[in-house]
């Protein structure tokens, strides 16, 4: 009997434990939807690629086929399945290690790790694939009934988050993951695997119901990276920005790579596109922390309504979670960053790379800086929360003080009432009588409630006591 490859990741699970969420994803064979696969394939006397779009039933069949001439095939696989897990760890011997790094989970789980977690750099530098995860930001225009936190519809689950408004507009931070492997298997031609998400929808779940919101990429999306073509020739078009399968066969399509061998290319060369997207995805994440930053900034004048308190609350825990973003984006940039170093080892052929490593430390910087600012707003928004919290009390102790004033003033009132209410009859001859005594007893007693409770210099020591003595009595 044949031995499967989701055995064979069950076995392995049990050295590596980050392996994990593979033997969930493959014990929870219920996936609805259809991956999407194309293969590029590369001839000698062809400039581009031939595209070829699969299905899973003959993806097996292409990958033990060889065709007369080509020097290679790039495949790239949208969505992942169980199937084609299947399928191509058992005809490529994949590590299952680099389906562990493209089903990293939506949230924090503390039963397992991440692969990006648990594995060293010196081991995840010797691999024969790379995995680059980002954040890929998304408009979703004035969207006030959405929930934070939600689920996009595919097969591998990817988390969204919808950030505190900013300009009434709501503005969603959705996970991104990209994985590229170079197969190590001596077979001719060469054939290279890239593993990406699936392109976004109008549908998402969360823990109650299913949800359709419009969206579109935040600020049109990405620039594109690549040369401007000439005023005196045809426009090659754009990339799509909406799935990631169709940008990377647009750019494959109109140039190779830097120091692409179509006969014997390198990982560094496979991963070129990838990151350079993934680049320019993180450039708009950049732009959303900046345009989050204003959203934090206080004016000297304290508001002191209770949405005032309850926006200075939701800001300050706001700044605590971009804290924690700003985090793990730079560890994603750093390693990115070593990952280029390792592969350029020096090369001064590798020009175009090297540069790369440039524009990744530009954006570390970038969120370094940010970080930063946004850790020194910590303190400010605390500040401003107990200013404002201490304001508001001393408004509700004047309110009370005013209420005091008030029993105070029936208190003479009702003395001098009931001294006169001890006679039978009351003439107008009496009420004159009241007001002429109640009214300076009013006064007097305002008089002595106002006395300061220190010793009153200018009518001397004595006073002051008896001020304090009759504030006591009453």
């Amino acid at each position: 009997m044949a031995r499967s490859y989701s055995s064979y990741i069950v076995a392995q699970s049990k050295r590596t434990p980050c392996l994990q969420n593979v033997c969930q994803f493959i014990s929870d064979d219920c996936r609805k939807h259809d991956c999407k696969i194309v293969s590029l394939e590369f001839f000698a006397q062809d400039e581009k690629p031939r595209r070829t779009d699969l299905d899973q039933l003959n993806l097996e069949a292409l990958l033990n086929t060889d065709v007369c001439g080509c020097q290679g095939r790039l495949i790239i696989v949208e969505d992942l399945s169980t199937a084609v897990i299947e399928t191509l760890g058992s005809c490529l011997d994949i590590d299952p290690l680099f389906f562990a790094s493209q089903i990293h989970g939506p949230t924090f789980d503390i039963v397992s790790s991440k692969p990006s977690d648990a594995i060293l750099p010196s081991r995840a530098l010797s691999q024969n694939f790379l995995s680059v995860q980002y954040q890929r930001t998304v408009d979703f225009g004035a969207c006030s009934s959405a929930p934070r936190k939600m689920l996009r519809n595919s097969n591998v689950p990817r988390k969204i988050v919808l950030l505190p408004p900013i300009k009434n507009r709501s503005i969603g931070l959705e996970q991104q993951s990209c994985s590229i492997l170079l197969s190590t298997t001596k077979s001719k031609p060469w054939l290279g695997l890239i593993l990406v998400d699936k392109p976004n929808s109008d549908k998402y779940t969360t823990s109650e119901k299913q949800l359709v919101l419009p969206s579109t990429p935040f600020q049109g999306g990405y620039e594109d990276f690549s040369e401007r073509p000439c005023f005196f020739e045809p426009d090659s078009g754009s990339p799509g920005r909406v799935s990631l399968l169709e940008d990377l066969v647009y750019y494959w399509e109109k140039e190779r790579p830097p120091a692409f061998q179509p006969d014997q290319p390198t990982l560094l060369s496979l991963t070129y596109y990838p990151l350079k997207i993934a680049a320019a995805e993180w450039v708009s994440y950049v732009a959303v922390i900046s345009h989050s930053i204003k959203q934090f900034e206080y004016s000297t004048e304290a508001t002191f309504e209770e949405h005032g308190l309850r926006k200075i609350d939701s800001d300050l825990r706001s700044l605590e979670v971009w804290g924690r973003r700003c985090l793990q984006t730079s560890s994603k940039l750093q390693s990115a960053i070593s990952f280029l170093k390792y592969q350029i080892n020096g090369a001064p052929e590798l020009e175009e790379y090297s540069l790369m490593i440039r524009d990744f430390e530009y954006i570390a910087d970038l969120v370094t800086t940010y970080g930063r600012r946004l850790e020194i707003m910590v303190p400010v928004v605390t500040s401003v929360l107990q200013i404002t919290d201490t304001r508001r009390s001393l408004k509700e102790a004047a309110n009370v003080t005013r209420l005091t004033y008030l029993a105070l003033l029936f208190v003479p009132l009702s003395f001098v009432a009931s001294l006169f209410s001890m006679n039978g009859g009351v003439s107008a001859h009496d009420l004159t009588i009241y007001f002429a005594v109640a009214l300076p007893l009013c006064a007097m007693v305002f008089f002595v409630t106002r006395l300061p409770t220190f010793d009153f210099v200018p009518l001397g020591p004595a006073f002051g006591k008896f001020g304090n003595w009759m504030r006591k009595a009453l």
